[in-house]
Order: structure tokens, then sequence, then C-alpha cells
């Protein structure tokens, strides 16, 4: 008997092993690197009497596969785990995410939905029954990303109903299980993306109450000081009777304003609407996401209304600050840059304009290194290129 417990102990260590032994894997795999290792964990698995390991050796050479780009072979070592009835379910729930992921990777939207959706039920009961967030706090995240990745999906099929639908199931979820954590950090980006979509069907009336609501309840997301601008624009197009389709939800209707004043000669609606955003500047500084942005607009719109000292003094405040001071900690902290940088070329263009080419060239010196043939790229080059144009050939001429 004992011989006979040595022999599985030892089997059972070898497995073991070979699972770990793949865990210092680099993140892309070569077709040679994962069958290699496949073969190996393969080997191990003809003498492993523990189950759980088992399973769990299955799983490892799915994930092998995907990160050799063996999308197929991985799809289908993930989904024989997921029908075999003996699956744990921690391993069973982590197999369904991989399909779901896959597929939306191949553009099988319908197999991803079908995936998410079979997760999502999954998690749903386990957090009712098994002890909810405190039980595992992986799960209910994993939870929320999942209905989002399937609102998401349906807004690409231009489903918005559906897309909402996931987007509300997230909301009464959080609401049921009631945890602080979960509820700050995703029922606020669960309404605005409704309010999104409420504003691409033209449901102002939807849009308005959703976002109003958002705005009182949720006063620390990160879009908030955004949200209140975008909702004033809305209102403000409203009054005007102009005629817009928001494509973009919320966040095309600063840029339809400001169009829609570069097309009008309302003087007294452009100063109602400057007030507005002067008021809204005021409740923040450009020390967060939503502070920086909001006074991106708002510059933006005084210079259409030829404002341009102003102008240029709000964009002067967005480039002066430490990036490390504005981080929102929601987002990547290159969204932020990206949208400093941003500043630094309205502000670059502006001062070209007035024949400030130095400082113009100064401003264009401290913007940050972005990949080339990317789009901030290309336009910080173009910009300067121009300055540079001016500058040379401008200047000599008025010394005339």
């Amino acid at each position: 008997m004992v011989a006979v417990v040595e022999s599985v102990s030892h089997t059972g260590n070898r497995a073991a092993e070979a699972l770990i032994a793949t865990y210092g894997s680099a993140p892309v795999l070569t077709t040679t690197e994962a069958e290699s290792a496949i073969a190996r964990l393969e080997k191990a698995l003809v003498d492993c009497e523990d189950s759980c390991l088992t399973f769990r050796i299955k799983y490892r050479i799915g994930v092998i596969c995907f990160k050799a780009d063996m999308m197929d072979a991985s799809k289908d070592r993930f989904l024989s785990l997921v029908n075999d009835p003996e699956c744990p379910e921690l391993i069973h729930i982590c197999g369904l995410n991989m399909i779901g992921q896959i597929s939306r990777l191949a553009g099988r939207n319908s197999q991803a939905l079908g995936a998410f959706e079979r997760l999502a039920n999954l998690l749903e009961k386990r957090l009712s029954i098994g002890g909810g967030y405190a039980a595992n706090p992986a799960l209910p995240k994993l939870l929320c990303l999942t209905l989002f990745a399937k609102g998401e999906i349906s807004e690409l099929s231009r489903d918005y109903a559906a897309a909402i639908a996931e987007y509300d199931r997230v909301l009464r979820i959080l609401s049921e299980n009631k945890n602080e954590f979960f509820v700050c950090r995703y029922a606020p980006l669960a309404n605005d993306r409704i309010c999104r979509l409420y504003l691409q069907q033209a449901d102002v009336n939807s849009y308005r109450r959703r976002a109003e609501a958002l705005i009182a309840d949720y006063p620390e997301y990160y879009r908030t000081p955004v949200v209140k601008l975008e909702v004033a624009c809305v209102k403000f197009l409203q009054s005007a009777s102009a005629d817009v389709e928001f494509a973009d939800g919320g966040f095309s209707a600063p840029a339809e304003v400001i169009a829609w004043l570069k097309s009008s000669s309302h003087k007294t609606l452009g100063e109602q609407i400057v007030n507005t955003f002067e008021t809204l500047c005021r409740g923040y500084e450009p020390s967060s996401y939503g502070g920086v942005l909001l006074y991106y607009h708002y510059a933006w719109l005084l210079d259409t209304l030829g404002k341009k000292d102003r102008a240029l003094d709000l964009l002067a405040r967005i480039c002066s600050r430490d990036i490390g001071d504005i981080s929102s900690g929601f987002l990547p902290k290159s969204s932020e840059e990206t949208v400093q940088d941003y500043a630094k070329i309205q502000r670059a263009v502006m001062l070209g304009e007035r024949a400030d080419y130095e400082e113009a060239l100064q401003v264009l010196d401290r913007l940050r290194a972005h990949p080339d043939k990317s789009h901030i790229s290309e336009l910080g080059k173009s910009v300067r290129e121009g300055i540079e144009i001016l500058r040379r050939e401008v200047r000599p001429y008025e010394s005339q």
C-alpha cells in the first residue's frame, strides 16, 4: 500500500512540475515553442491521477495555444473543457471567458455572445449562492467585464436596445449585491454608456434624465465634469432648434455646438454658451481627466468665437500641468497625456497664427514621444513643418 501511495505522489509531482515549468514562458510563443511545451504537458497527463490537476494542465494547454496565436486549437481545447461535466467550476469559468475572448478577436460575435452569456449566468448564480463579493472578489469583476463585453458587441452590431439591457443588467447586479467598491467603479460607467446610446437613438429626454442622475449620484466619476458639459451642450442645441444627429452620443455634443456657432450669426446665443462653459470651468481645475477635457473644449469654443487670448490662457494652464497631478486613477496615464499633447498642438497652432513662431516651436518641443505614423505624431510633425515655413517665409517679408 505504501508503495502505491508513493507512486501516485511521484506521478502527481511530475505533472505539477511540468505545469509549473510553463508559467515562466514568454507572453508570446512560437509554434515550435508551444508544441514542445504542449508535448511535455500531455506526457505528464498520461500518469496524472489528480483530477483537478488534470483539468488545470488541460486549461494551460489552451493558454499556450493562445499565446502562440493558434486560435482554433486554443478554442477547441477550452470547448472540450467547458463541455466536460467533471470540469471544476473555476476552470469552467475561465474556459468560457477564453472562448468568448477568442471568438470576439476572430469577429465571431454570435459565438462570443453565446460564451459570454453562459459565463454571465454561471457567475451570477455563483454570486447568489456562494457568499457574494467577499468569497472571491475576482468573480464580480469578471461578471461586470463580461456584461460590458456583451454590451460592446451589441453596440457594434447597432443593437442598441440589447446593449442598454446589458448595461442595465450590470446596474441591477450591483444594486442587489451592494459593494461600494464595485458600485463606484462600474455603475457610473454603465450609466454613462446608456446615456450615449440614448442620445445616439435621438431619445434626448431619456438621455437627459439618465445623465443628470449620473452627475448627481457620482460626482467623483472621472467623466462627470465632461458629462456636465455634454448635457449643457445638448440643452443649448435643443433651445436653438438645431438639427443635429449625435452619432457618438454626448462625446460629439461640444463639437456640434461649435459647428453650429460657426454657421450661425446668433451672437447672443454664442455669449450664452460661453457663460455656461465659464461657469462649469470655475467648478473645476485642469487637475483631473474630466477637468482637462472641460478646459480643452472651452478653449476650442473661445478660439472659434475669436476670443484668442483667453483660449491661449486656458491651453497654457492645461499644458503646464504635471501629468502626475491629473491622473484619474481609472484611465491609463497615457490617455491623459494624449489630451494634454493635443492641447499643446492646438496652442502651437494659435501661437503660429499670431506670428509667435519661436514660442510655438518651444511648445511643440515639449510634446511627448509617440509611435511613428500615429495620428498625434503626424499632426505634430505637420504643424511643426507649417510653423517652420511661416517663420522662414513670412517673417522676412514682414521685415521689408
